[in-house]
């Protein structure tokens, strides 16, 4: 049985990878738009960096 590892991000890890502000990203959740996340809790989130860099591919 083979195990993949998923790397989570925080949302500044995440901004600096995409060369943005976590502002940036911040108004793009609240817009409905940007990479896709994951709800860790109510007061965490994080980005997978396979969701990044797919998304970053096909829209930056």
């Amino acid at each position: 049985m083979s195990h993949s590892t998923i790397v989570l991000l925080s949302e500044r890890d995440a901004a600096a990878a995409l060369g943005l502000t976590p502002r940036t990203l911040q108004e793009w959740r609240r817009r409905g738009g940007g990479p896709p996340y994951v709800r860790i809790s109510s007061r965490c989130l994080r980005y997978r960096v396979a969701d990044l860099e797919e998304w970053a591919a096909e829209r930056l």
